[in-house]
């Protein structure tokens, strides 16, 4: 699969996939035989099968340790009313016992793979409608798996999360019951369904809305890749980049996306925040405007055995004392991040000041390269 831009992309199911053969046989009792005796985590649904994140919660679900050959057994046992989920199970890291029958298809490519995960659910359970950052090959081994889908323009429609590491990918509509009268907008979404077999692939571009149902007791494997940075121009991305950990750790967003086509380090964040500029977004260009800047502190603090007793403020101006940095670039430092903190989902900050701080740290000595990231979960 070539580049896949999030809002003009729909999800594809490839029907009968040869490219699956290797994992044919991978049943819930096929699972359970292979894991043996080892213990493995279990999450736990909600009454009436929904797994609902607890946000207060360390974990977000419910989770309970069982021993590989009870697997099968308890999630086809309807009778006792509970709903299992095994989710997110890297197969190349956490499975090792599966990880020589794991094939990969052909469609993804390899080099930005960043987890290849197995999945478990009892009939009759559903995860909460989210998104993810990364696009998603959803291979269907055993059983069925029902989707509803929403296209990234309507993000604003299905009333995201608080804007937090763990829920600002979360909607806050139940689609098993959505209340109109606290989510009035939700009436206007338009979804897609698609329903995956044995067997079947389905695309899932970065950033759709989705929630999985299991009408069947259901395995399935999935495959996340790091979506070109270029494709993922859509409300969800640019509102999560005003994360406060985007000024704090920029460098996790060549994690979770692929920048090479824009270069690399600071040069590659300051390309992208030109673009978003373009694409209407002030305030998201300043915040990584700040996060170029406080990755750039770090790191010659960090050069230099610097360990400033206060703030970011503090080594700035030990930066500036020792001569790391100039007065001009500390400066532009002490501009660009006051820009970024300004910034907000509901606060704009002047284009021409942020464009501004783009071409002042462009041409200062507050650059830095980044390691060239590989696959995280490639077999």
């Amino acid at each position: 699969m070539g580049r896949a831009a999030v809002l003009t992309t729909t999800p594809l199911i490839i029907r009968g996939s040869g490219a699956l053969d290797t994992m044919r046989g991978w049943t819930p009792e096929y699972v359970s035989e292979r894991l043996g005796e080892r213990e493995v985590p279990v999450a736990i649904a909600d009454p009436d099968g929904a797994f609902r994140y607890n946000t207060a919660a360390r974990e977000g679900l419910r989770h309970e340790p069982m021993r590989g050959s009870r697997l099968a057994t308890e999630f086809r046992d309807t009778a006792s009313g509970r709903r299992l989920s095994m989710q997110q199970m890297s197969i190349p890291n956490a499975l090792v016992e599966l990880r020589d029958e794991l094939a990969v298809p052909p469609y993804i490519p390899t080099d930005v793979i960043t987890d290849i995960n197995l999945w478990m659910a009892s009939e009759s359970s559903s995860t909460p409608l989210h998104y993810d950052n990364m696009n998603n090959l959803f291979a269907q081994l055993d059983g069925r798996k029902k989707f509803v889908l929403f296209n990234p323009s309507q993000s604003d429609l299905l009333y995201p999360g608080p804007l937090d590491i763990r829920t600002r990918h979360l909607s806050t509509v139940d689609l098993s019951d959505p209340d109109l009268e606290r989510f009035p907008k939700f009436a206007q979404a338009e979804y897609w369904e698609a329903v995956v077999l044995p067997g079947d692939l389905l695309f899932i571009p970065a950033f759709w809305w989705h929630q999985v149902s299991a009408p069947d007791i259901s395995v399935s494997v999935n495959y996340w890749w790091r979506a070109d940075v270029r494709d993922c121009t859509c409300p969800s991305y640019f509102r999560q980049l005003y994360l406060d950990l985007v000024i704090e750790d920029v460098r996790g967003l060549f994690v979770t996306h692929d920048l090479r086509a824009l270069g690399n380090g600071s040069a590659a964040l300051l390309t992208l925040a030109e673009q978003t500029i373009g694409h209407g977004e002030a305030g998201v260009a300043a915040r990584l405007c700040g996060g170029v800047i406080v990755a750039a502190a770090k790191d010659t603090c960090t050069e230099l055995g610097i360990a400033p007793a206060g703030g970011i403020d503090d080594a700035f101006a030990e930066l500036e004392k020792r001569g790391a940095w100039s007065a001009e670039d500390a400066d532009a430092a002490r501009r660009g991040l006051a820009l970024a903190v300004a910034a907000g989902p509901d606060r704009s900050v002047p284009a021409p000041d942020v464009q501004k701080i783009i071409g002042r740290l462009r041409s200062s000595t507050l650059n830095w390269e980044h390691p060239a990231r590989v696959g995280g979960d490639r077999p």
